[in-house]
């Protein structure tokens, strides 16, 4: 019998395999490879880090961190509007849901509970998952 270490590296290769997992990769590679966007994460994480560091060393006047706050948002606007960011984190939100969905029926499954019956994944559940499993 397999053990429980060789049955998890099994499953991590057979997810490997699906449309989540491929589609997450693929989204997360073309976001890396675009100058643009990481571009625009660094500036914006830059800008972050820098403000943090003033408020830490003695505060900041009303009017500074107003101007901070209108230049984040637009920061973060451009960043929300760029399509390869959007991708990604649509692609990363249904690994998620993928992942929850199997992390449910192993659970199920530890308690004693035919995951269909419990609600852990089936065939009506698939549009709030993003399904990939029947």
């Amino acid at each position: 019998m397999a053990s429980v270490f060789e049955l998890a590296r099994t499953l991590g290769e057979e997810l490997q395999k699906t449309p989540q997992v491929e589609a997450l990769l693929a989204a997360k590679i073309a976001y890396e490879q675009d100058p643009e966007i990481s571009k625009a994460v660094a500036e914006y994480t830059q800008m972050h880090d820098e403000f943090q560091a003033k408020m830490q060393a003695g505060g900041i006047a009303p009017e500074e961190q107003k101007k901070f706050a209108e230049e984040m948002k637009a920061r973060g606007e451009i960043i929300k509007n760029n399509k390869l960011a959007a991708d990604l984190y649509t692609a990363e939100m249904n690994f998620n849901n993928f992942m929850n969905s199997v992390f449910n029926i192993i659970t199920a499954t530890l308690a004693g509970e035919d995951p269909e019956q419990s609600g852990g994944c089936s065939p009506s559940a698939c549009a709030s998952c993003g399904g990939g499993c029947h």
